[in-house]
Parts: C-alpha cells; sequence; structure tokens
C-alpha cells in the first residue's frame, strides 16, 4: 500500500517536472509573440523580430512571423521611396510650371508694355498726320488736292481704327474691357451710325436705311459708347461686303425685357461650315475677302466681346448670295418697360407715290406713312403714271422732273452731298435728306396732318444750324500747351487756332508749372511724357500750389498717345480734370474747349454758326434741342411750353436748394443739387447752365477744395440769362 502511494507521488511529481518543462518550451515563445505583437500594434514598429530557438512548429510560428514583419517592412519602404519620388516629381513639376507661369506673366507684360509703347509711338506722329490732313482739306485748295488731302485723312483714319481694334483684343486678353450701364435711347444709336456711313452707302449706290417698330421713348441699359461701335461695326462690315441692294438696320420689341438689334445685308452671304468661324480672332469666312474686301478679322470678334459684356449674345443667320443678318438683344431699361405703341389711327382720306430706287428706303416710308392712316403707293420706274391723283410724292432727283410736270406737290429724297438749293430752284416743294430718320416721317406725317404747305423745306426752316464742336471759337480763351514734341506743339497750335486761340507754349513739366503758377490761364493740355518732369508730376505739382495759395482751380487736360497699359489712366490718379487721346479730331479738341469755356470767354462763341438765338447774343440755348422736342410732341407747341414752364420753375427750386448747400458747405448736397439741374438743363439744350453745374458737382464730389460762391453766382447768371432766352424761343415759335 505504502509502495503503492510512493509510486503515485513520484509519478506525479515527474508528470509536473514534465508538463513545467513543456510549459517552457511551448508556452514561453507564444507568450513573446504576443508580446511582440501587440507592440507591433501600437508602436508601428515593424522592426521588431523574434529569434526561433526550435525547428517545431512553434519555430516554424515565429519564423513566419518574422516574415510577416519583414514584407511589412520591405513594402513601407518601397512606399517611402514612391512617395519620395512623387514628392520630388510634384516639385519638380510645381517648379516647372510656376516658372512657366512666371514667364508668361512677363510675357504678357512684355506685350502689354510692347504695345502701350507701340501704341503711343504710332499715335504719336498720327496726331500731326490727321490733324494736319483735316485741317489742310478745310483749308482753300483747287479740288483735287483737296481731293488727296481727304485721302489722306479717310487713309489715316482707317489706320486708326485697326489700332483701336487691337488694343480692344488685348483690353479682351487681359480681362480689362469696361463697360457702362446707362439707359439710353437706341434710336439715336441706330440713327447716328446710318448718318455715319451714308457717305460710303452713297458711294457704293447702296441703300442705307432703319426699321424702327418699337415705341418711342423706349430705352435700353447699355453702354452708348459701346452700343454705337458694336452698331457701326456690324453696318460697315454689311456695306463691305454688299454691291447691290442696301442695309438696313432693324430695332423689334423681343418679349416684355428684351430689345433686338438686327442688321440685315443683301451682300454675298456666308457659307454655312464658315459661319462658326466669323467669330475668332483674325479670322474670316474666305481669306480672300481679306484681298477684295479688306479688314483684319477683328471687329467681329470684338462686336460679340462687347455685346457679351452688355449681356447679350452676337449671332448671326446667313445664305450665301441672298446676304446676312447679324442679331444680339439687349435688356429693355425697367423706366421704359411699360412703353406702349402708338394706336392705330383712322385713313387720312390722302395718298402717297413712292418712286425711289432705294427699295429698302421706299418700304421704311412706305409702313411709316401707311400707319399713319396714308394710301400708299409704290412705283419702281421714274414714269409719272399713276401719281396723277397723288396727295404727294416721294421721288429721287433723277425722278424730280418727270413727276413735277403733273403739277403734283413733290418731295425729293437726297443725300447730304447732293445741292438742296439746287433741287428746291428745279422744282422741289421740299427736300428729305438720306438716311431717312423715324423722326423726319413723323414730322412729315404731322405737316401733312395738319394741312401746312410744303412750300418751304420744312426741316431746313424749323431746323436752324447747329454749332458743331469744330465751328466754335473762343478767342479770348488764355490756354497754356505743355509738349516737348515741335512736331505736336505745331499741330496743336494749328489746331487752337482753328478755334480762334492764340496758345502759350511750353517744352516741358518744369516750364509748365512756371507758367501755370505766374498766369491765370483757363485751360492747360498736358502732354503726359515730357523729359525731366513729365505732365502727371507737373499736374501734381500746380495742384499743391492751388493748395497752398488758395488759386482757383485751373482745368487740366491730359493730351496724350497713351490708351493702354499703366499710363492710361495716369491722369485720374494725377488730378487732371479730363483727357484727350491722341492723335485727335478737330471736334473732339472743340467739344473738351467748350466744356470748360468760361463765360467770358462764350461771349465770342456766338460769332460762329451755331443753334442759338441770333442777332449777337451769347449762346445760352441750344434752340435745335426744342426743336426735336417739337418733332417728339408732334408739334405740340403748348405740350413744349408747358415742359419749359416747369424747366423754369423747378430749376428755380433746385437752384435755390443748390444755394442753400452751397453756404452751408454740404458737399453731399451740392453735388446732388448740382446734378439734378445739370441733367434737366441738358435735356432742354440749356448748355451754359449744363456745363456750370457740372463744374460744381465734379468740385463738391471731388473735395476737398470748397465750391466758391462765386461759382455759384456764376451759374445763377447764367441760369437767369437762358431763362429770358428761353421765352424769346418759345415766342418765337409762337
Amino acid at each position: 500500500m505504502e509502495s503503492t502511494l510512493l509510486t503515485g507521488a513520484i509519478a506525479t511529481l515527474f508528470a509536473v517536472a514534465l508538463a513545467l518543462r513543456l510549459q517552457r518550451r511551448i508556452t514561453g515563445p507564444l507568450g513573446a509573440l504576443a508580446q511582440t505583437m501587440s507592440r507591433v500594434r501600437q508602436e508601428h514598429d515593424y522592426s521588431l523580430t523574434l529569434k526561433a530557438e526550435s525547428h517545431d512548429e512553434i519555430g516554424i510560428l515565429v519564423n513566419s512571423f518574422n516574415g510577416m514583419i519583414g514584407d511589412i517592412r520591405e513594402r513601407d519602404q518601397r512606399l517611402a521611396d514612391h512617395r519620395d519620388r512623387l514628392e520630388r516629381e510634384v516639385s519638380d513639376r510645381t517648379a516647372d510650371y510656376q516658372r512657366a507661369a512666371l514667364s508668361a506673366d512677363k510675357a504678357n507684360q512684355a506685350k502689354s508694355d510692347f504695345l502701350a509703347t507701340m501704341s503711343h509711338e504710332i499715335r504719336t506722329p498720327m496726331n500731326g498726320i490727321l490733324v494736319m490732313a483735316e485741317l489742310l482739306a478745310a483749308a482753300e485748295l483747287p479740288q483735287r488736292a483737296r481731293r488727296q488731302a481727304e485721302v489722306i485723312a479717310r487713309s489715316g483714319t482707317s489706320l486708326l481704327a485697326i489700332i483701336n481694334d487691337i488694343l480692344d483684343i488685348s483690353k479682351i486678353e487681359a480681362g480689362k474691357l469696361e463697360v457702362e450701364t446707362l439707359e439710353i435711347d437706341p434710336e439715336d444709336s441706330v440713327e447716328a451710325v446710318l448718318q455715319l456711313f451714308s457717305d460710303r452707302a452713297c458711294s457704293k449706290a447702296l441703300d442705307l436705311c432703319s426699321a424702327i417698330e418699337t415705341p418711342p421713348g423706349l430705352c435700353v441699359r447699355a453702354d452708348p459708347v459701346r452700343l454705337g461701335q458694336v452698331l457701326g461695326n456690324l453696318v460697315n462690315n454689311a456695306l463691305k461686303f454688299t454691291e447691290a441692294g442696301g442695309v438696313t438696320v432693324h430695332l423689334t420689341r423681343e418679349g416684355q425685357d428684351r430689345l433686338r438689334f438686327c442688321v440685315s445685308d443683301t451682300g454675298i452671304g456666308i457659307a454655312p461650315d464658315k459661319v462658326d468661324t466669323i467669330f475668332e480672332t483674325f479670322s474670316q469666312a474666305d481669306e480672300s475677302t481679306t484681298r477684295t474686301h479688306g479688314g483684319t478679322g477683328l471687329g467681329l470678334s470684338i462686336a460679340r466681346q462687347l455685346v457679351s459684356a452688355m449681356g447679350g449674345t452676337l449671332s448671326v443667320e446667313s445664305e450665301v448670295g441672298r446676304g446676312s443678318s447679324f442679331f444680339f438683344t439687349l435688356p429693355v431699361a425697367a423706366s421704359s418697360g411699360g412703353a406702349m405703341a402708338e394706336p392705330a389711327v383712322a385713313s387720312s382720306g390722302k395718298t402717297v407715290v413712292i418712286s425711289l430706287p432705294q427699295r429698302q428706303t421706299a418700304a421704311m416710308l412706305k409702313n411709316g406713312l401707311a400707319a399713319a392712316g396714308f394710301t400708299v403707293r409704290l412705283r419702281d420706274g421714274s414714269s409719272p403714271a399713276g401719281a396723277d391723283k397723288a396727295d404727294l410724292v416721294i421721288a429721287s432727283p433723277d425722278r424730280l422732273a418727270a413727276f413735277k410736270a403733273q403739277g403734283r406737290t413733290l418731295i425729293v429724297l437726297a443725300a447730304a452731298s447732293e445741292d438742296v438749293d439746287g433741287l428746291v430752284e428745279a422744282g422741289a416743294d421740299d427736300v428729305l435728306a438720306w438716311p431717312v430718320q423715324r423722326r423726319d416721317i413723323t414730322t412729315l406725317i404731322h405737316t401733312l396732318r395738319m394741312g401746312r404747305s410744303l412750300g418751304q423745306p420744312w426741316r431746313r426752316a424749323d431746323a436752324p444750324p447747329t454749332e458743331t464742336a469744330a465751328s466754335a471759337q473762343f478767342p479770348q480763351m488764355r490756354v497754356l500747351v505743355a509738349d516737348d514734341s515741335e512736331v505736336n506743339r505745331e499741330v496743336a497750335d494749328a489746331a487752337l487756332r482753328r478755334f480762334g486761340i492764340v496758345a502759350h507754349f511750353v517744352n516741358d513739366g518744369v516750364q509748365a508749372v512756371v507758367a501755370a503758377t505766374r498766369e491765370p490761364f483757363e485751360l492747360v493740355l498736358m502732354d503726359g511724357s515730357m523729359p525731366g518732369l513729365d505732365g502727371f508730376d507737373a499736374t501734381r505739382a500746380i495742384r499743391e500750389h492751388e493748395a497752398e495759395t488758395g488759386r482757383p482751380r485751373v482745368p487740366i487736360i491730359a493730351l496724350t498717345a497713351h490708351v493702354v497699359g499703366s499710363a492710361a489712366n495716369a491722369w485720374r490718379e494725377a488730378g487732371m480734370d479730363g483727357v484727350v487721346y491722341k492723335p485727335f479730331t478737330l471736334a473732339q479738341l472743340g467739344s473738351t474747349i467748350a466744356t470748360f469755356a468760361t463765360a467770358s470767354t462764350a461771349k465770342a462763341v456766338a460769332t460762329a454758326p451755331s443753334g442759338s438765338i441770333t442777332g449777337g447774343e451769347e449762346h445760352y440755348l441750344d434752340e435745335a434741342v426744342l426743336h426735336d422736342l417739337m418733332e417728339m410732341t408732334s408739334g405740340s407747341l403748348e405740350t413744349v411750353r408747358r415742359i419749359t414752364d416747369l424747366y423754369r420753375v423747378t430749376s428755380l427750386a433746385e437752384l435755390e436748394r443748390l444755394g442753400t448747400a452751397t453756404r452751408s458747405g454740404d458737399s453731399d448736397l451740392i453735388a446732388k443739387c448740382a446734378h439734378a439741374l445739370k441733367s434737366m438743363s441738358a435735356n432742354l439744350g440749356a448748355r451754359r447752365v449744363a456745363s456750370a453745374a457740372a463744374e460744381m458737382e465734379r468740385i463738391a464730389r471731388e473735395g476737398p477744395a470748397p465750391v466758391e460762391d462765386e461759382a455759384f453766382r456764376n451759374l445763377s447768371d447764367i441760369l437767369q440769362q437762358t431763362h429770358v432766352q428761353l421765352q424769346k424761343a418759345m415766342a418765337k415759335a409762337a
């Protein structure tokens, strides 16, 4: 029994010892493996390994773990190496892109600088060419020499147009194209473009007219200058590619909030596969058109960009051999959104025969007269057949004799080049200017309805000749011109003498400052680029002297060829009052001078032909504006009288508010009142009041110099004289 227990105890001890040994050999490596795996998970340290102490299953498990860790370590190394390569590649490519971008920026800047420099260098000699050619063409010359001078002027203008197109493209590419948004009458823009291209249409024996189906007074929101540029480009292109027929500018309402502009022609048309290319820069539908018709391929690209900037899209429809139609829409101004078409009128009982070779114009006249209740018949030939029962005949000059033989009342349609007096002497009862404006048709209809005689040409008798900017005279005006170029000084001298001005000239900015601080000039024309002290720094020096001494601010106009680049806007930063870009025309220069002409200077202007009251009085009032107002009101003198009476009352009230604001020094109120007075005066043709009010508004807005009482008293005197002449004009109209 005892031996059995002893044997069992020994066996138990042996089993325990064996188990402990086996535990150390099995669970020990497993425990170490578990700890290592835990460290790897927590520390992400894949460099840890275990040493295999046996070749059994435990050793195989440890070796497998070590292999897995090694694979992970190798994979991470490959990933790290790949990431490093990617980072180096990204860094290298980024550096390449940065270098390319820097190079592109430098290239763009170099291009802009080159364009600015070349524009300045080209415009400077062109200023001499164009101004001198314009002066030469207006001089007393033999007919052949005058034609040659006119060719020089036209060629220079064409070259300038190409330069301007290139500069516009540059602005568009640089994202610097700017447009204004104003409420404008689109009819004014259309009629201005037709007048501008009438000579060219006449020279090609083409018709040119408008087809305006919108009610009078309907306005659109657009940039007036850019809209004129777009319409001018489209009409110019239409005339260029049309050899027979004519060009028509259509205005139609599209929905309630859009106005559709369309320029259609009867020209060569555009092939379907070329339509999409004509709006690309430097592209034309056919390369041969450049040789046949001229052009750079820039115009339509610029026009589409301008239309887009104004809120529209320029499109085209065309058929080869039948002509093209370019069209776009612009938003209708909210203030005129409710404008309604004129109601239908009863038949007038009168018959009008129209016999014109210009078919589009004939159709325009027919539609206008028919809408007013007239019975209209079109005659294609010069035969007077069918006109024996007509109350009125509208015919071309070459058909005057045939129709006049019947003793009918006859209106002759004549271009500007026609001898109006000669047509009247040949038997015309009246002369209608071509291209015909809708306002002319309205006036004609009113004359016929009222039963008035056409014994004298109504358009010429009722509308006194208006003064043009190029014909005004300012002999008492003291003007300083600063320019380092002898040619430019000679050009300026010749141009200013055309306006009766004998100017004082200096050669650089230093002399300009000395002259301007010593003498009281009424206008300074300052070149921008001059050696030593340029025109902009000279202007700053003059402004500082005015601020220190309290001297009145002298108007300074930049006379510069810089139209692009940083120098193009330097005149604003320098404190100048405006800019005239070279090459300038006499009309542009005359308009600028008139803007800054003082009251004493303006007394001499009445000697020039003008639209003011004759008899040697100062031209406070442009009667041509009253004439247009009469036409717009269908000849209602009572309506015009109510408008002028309202202006007298309202302008006096606004003047009283302006006086109160001036005495209190309230610049904001001064600017507001002056702006209101300027606006209402300009609309009624009170040009002197509008100009003086505009100057007070400018001073008030720019500050910090206060508006002088003298400026208000001057404005008050001008307004009083304007009221006197307005009363005389109404008495004369009655």
